[in-house]
């Protein structure tokens, strides 16, 4: 078994803990692990490169099986710590742990790699699943985070994060731009329709993503 098939099913019996969380689940990571995989194909990554691009996806999140806020930081130990185990290479377990870094959100991505994840990570931006997969984050918010924030808020916060948002390999944006603009118009409408105000600076550059 390589090291990527030991990694799924080790991180797997830390994302148990995950399993009835409506967004970050071992669903989300398995997305994100073939989303990843299939980016890293179409932009030609060399087989080592995604290999621990792979390792990273597995590793992104199961740092919410000990605490939801800054989880990223608890991801990138326990990939170290298991990485080092199997006798993983320092240069290697450091480039995968600032891979999985490049999760948190709105941090700004590097190498090829670390941009490659983040386009995984939030790749349902850009598509028709996008309102669905964004209910989903509230009501983990507020049931796991117990976050207190009203509807108005947190799709505020969506739409900051939709209009801000540029993914970064040639690959998603070719796949993703059309529907992202048209996700933006309709979430407006829904900002609108709600009584809640539209942030004006986002809407004001919702055409140049």
């Amino acid at each position: 078994m390589n090291i990527v098939e030991l990694a799924r099913t080790y991180t797997g019996s830390i994302l148990e803990s995950c399993k009835n969380y409506p967004y970050h689940n071992p669903r989300h990571t398995e997305g994100v692990f073939n989303r990843a995989t299939y980016l890293a194909m179409a932009e030609w990554v060399e087989w080592e490169d995604l290999e621990d691009l792979q390792l990273a996806c597995l590793f992104h999140d199961t740092g919410f099986s000990e605490q939801y806020q800054k989880n990223e930081h608890i991801g990138a130990r326990i990939a170290r710590k298991w990485l080092t185990e199997q006798g993983h290479t320092e240069e290697r377990i450091e480039k995968i742990e600032w891979i999985i870094m490049a999760t948190v959100l709105f941090s700004k991505p590097k190498t090829h790699l670390e941009k490659i994840i983040q386009d995984a990570d939030l790749d349902n931006i850009g598509t028709k699943e996008e309102f669905f997969y964004s209910q989903r984050l509230l009501e983990e918010i507020r049931m796991i985070w117990h976050m207190e924030t009203s509807d108005c808020s947190y799709w505020q916060f969506v739409y900051t994060l939709l209009t801000k948002y540029k993914f970064h390999t040639k690959t998603a944006k070719n796949e993703r731009h059309d529907q992202q603009v048209l996700d933006i118009e309709h979430l407006e409408k829904f900002l609108t329709m709600m009584g809640c105000e539209v942030p004006r600076q986002e809407k004001d550059n919702m055409h140049q993503i």
